[in-house]
């Protein structure tokens, strides 16, 4: 039976200091390389404690993942959208502070990364339920009003939380690509800005204003894609069969052939597309 006494103001105390000193530790040196000794001094109290609130550090660290979860859980609960306002600058605003969170806590992003590496028991036992709860709690309920008030019109929920997850992982995995990217400091107000803005404008472009390649322009771009001196598309694809069949090497040019058109085609998309950030850019700058 568990005799220990109610929690007093000072136990409370201890336990959120001990909870964010784990918190830098195991974000910064790992499960395995962050000292219980260096957790209980930077917290500035006795490394007793540790096993008195928690028990071993296995169990600390659960408790720290799920502080982290938690606080994360309560950014995202507090997201909502107003129908009397503009729905499309309250999405817009959304995740400017749900990156700006990240940036600000990024442990959690940290500790799970780490342990997905490590493959560790603690990532497929603690982590990934943990994932899964977060996915089909928050993030994609979310995305899925977004996609039911019309804010995006383009993309599924399923696929906003991709693209929104890549620049989350990115800002956090990848700091200083972002930062030769974009030539700003790295989490730096002009920084998270300028990708939330980038962001934006891609998901809520709306079907009919998306800018769409004439026939001509398809053929002009899949005719350079082929002309010679430029790099040969293979088709990666392994056989048995000798390349001396003629049916065979004939297969090969066809699916070659595609292969080019379709990488013109998507150049031609791409210059599209960095056609129609150009713009927004100015309006953008001002911010």
């Amino acid at each position: 039976m568990n005799t220990r006494k109610p929690a007093t103001a000072a136990d409370l105390d201890n336990r959120s200091r001990l909870l964010h000193a784990a918190t830098d530790a195991f974000a910064e040196f790992g499960y395995e390389g962050a000292s219980l000794r260096a957790i209980a001094d930077n917290a500035g109290v006795s490394f007793q404690l540790i096993a008195y609130y928690f028990g071993s550090k296995e169990e600390l660290w659960i408790a720290t993942v799920d502080f982290l979860f938690e606080r994360y859980l309560e950014t995202g609960k507090g997201l909502g959208f107003t129908s009397a306002g503009n729905l499309a600058e309250q999405f817009h605003n959304h995740l400017r502070l749900l990156l700006t969170d990240m940036l600000q806590r990024p442990q959690l992003r940290k500790v799970w990364i780490q342990e997905y590496l490590a493959d560790s028991p603690r990532y497929h036992n603690v982590i990934r339920p943990k994932i899964k709860q977060l996915h089909e709690t928050l993030a994609q309920p979310y995305f899925e009003e977004v996609v039911r008030l019309g804010i995006v019109e383009r993309f599924t929920a399923a696929e906003i939380g991709l693209l929104w997850s890549s620049l989350v992982q990115n800002n956090v995995v990848y700091p200083y690509y972002v930062e030769l990217t974009l030539g700003l400091p790295a989490g730096s107000p002009k920084s998270v800005e300028r990708q939330v803005d980038l962001l934006f404008a891609v998901l809520t472009e709306r079907r009919a204003e998306m800018p769409q390649a004439t026939e001509t322009q398809r053929a002009k771009a899949a005719a350079a894609a082929a002309a010679p001196g430029d790099t040969v598309v293979y088709a990666w694809r392994e056989s048995k069969e000798s390349l001396v069949d003629g049916a065979r090497v004939k297969q090969l040019e066809t699916e070659n052939l595609h292969l080019k058109q379709l990488v013109g085609s998507l150049s031609l998309e791409k210059k599209l597309l960095l056609d129609r950030l150009a713009v927004l850019e100015p309006a953008g700058a001002k911010k």
